[in-house]
């Protein structure tokens, strides 16, 4: 996991093998997206598409997998 110390961030050595030692960085309010320089703005955004994909199911995972409130009624 990536960790922030005194605004230097620290990568684990598996993301720096697969950006590259020249990566680019987009900030939203919520997360941050890391690519490497050379990457097409078109390719980060099918990969992105990906993503939300893995996002939506674990979303629905994580409802189907929720305890169901039980009826109050005796």
């Amino acid at each position: 996991m990536a960790k922030i110390e005194s605004d230097v961030l620290h990568v684990p050595e598996e993301l720096k093998e697969v950006l590259g030692p020249d990566t680019k960085m987009i900030a939203g309010t919520a997360a941050v997206i890391a690519f490497s320089a050379g990457t097409s703005y078109a390719d980060v955004l099918r990969s992105l598409e990906l993503i939300q994909d893995d996002i939506r199911l674990r979303l629905a995972k994580e409802k189907a997998e929720a305890p169901k409130p039980r009826d109050s009624k005796v």
